[in-house]
């Protein structure tokens, strides 16, 4: 494995999508620490911040006050790992296309934007934008699972196409906004303008959800085929205890201002 520790904290943005395993893979020490590393609108190297030690493997470890590193493991499309044992900055696994990245702490804003498959695990909390879409893009993440242990920040899912978003805690306003498909599974409440002109994809709020839309219809308790489903797809995931609140629930279609294809289910 090798590891990049930070020497100290960087006074401005930097740009680590450099650090990834596959565009390291055959590169010696000192090549890695002499590569460009953008901090903020100033050229830099690796070696300029990083202390690197080990040698180049399939797993990466980060370590350091990361809050200001962004894009860690963007464009990542290998069977790899990446471990950032702190905070991540924006753009976390930013058009990953396959491995997994793990995050100790917090994830700034935009976390699996343009997402196309692979695991992305934060265990603290993440900002606005999870698993969004570029800016102009028609559709946001399109495969793939991201987990946030903690809370996630407003318009998480949102032009989300494909795959699973799963947050334990709490969701902020526009949760799946323009969504196509996927599912988002929420444990904690869900905040106002949820699945705002989605056309498909599912909801899945088990806290208090008192902010369903006006063209959302209500169509009663169910216990569907594909809840139970999706409860066997959060075990394998490791999320037995969140898969488990899964039971009867009650669903509401919409957003009938669009297609009305959506779904979103509550508890209650």
């Amino acid at each position: 494995m090798m590891r990049f520790t930070l020497r100290q904290e960087p006074p401005l943005r930097v740009t680590a999508d450099a650090l990834i395993p596959e565009r390291l893979a055959g590169r010696s020490r000192g090549e890695i620490e002499r590569l460009p590393l953008a901090i903020g609108n100033r050229p830099s190297t690796v070696g300029d911040w990083f202390r690197v030690g080990g040698e180049a493997a399939a797993t990466l470890a980060i370590e350091g006050p990361c809050r200001r590193l962004d894009r860690v493991g963007a464009g990542m499309s290998r069977g790899s790992r990446i471990i950032v044992e702190g905070d991540a900055g924006a753009y976390l696994g930013l058009g990953l296309r396959g491995g997994a990245i793990e995050v100790a702490g917090n994830a700034g804003f935009g976390a699996a934007t343009d997402m196309r498959s692979g695991v992305i695990r934060i265990a603290g909390s993440a900002g606005d934008g999870v698993g969004g879409a570029l800016p102009g893009a028609a559709g946001g993440m399109s495969d793939g699972a991201v987990i946030v242990h903690g809370n996630a920040g407003a318009a998480t899912g949102a032009r989300l196409k494909r795959g699973l978003v799963a947050v334990l805690g709490d969701v902020g306003a526009g949760c799946g906004a323009g969504m196509l498909a996927g599912t988002i599974v929420g444990g904690g409440a869900l905040g106002p303008g949820a699945g705002t002109a989605m056309r498909r994809g599912t909801i899945v709020a088990l806290g208090d959800a008192p902010h369903i839309g006006a063209c959302f219809a209500d169509c009663g308790a169910h216990e569907l085929v594909v809840l139970r489903l999706l409860a066997h797809e959060l075990a394998r995931l490791g999320l037995e205890a969140l898969g488990a609140r899964i039971g009867p629930l009650r669903r509401f279609m919409g957003d009938g201002a669009v297609s009305g294809r959506g779904e979103i289910f509550i508890v209650g």
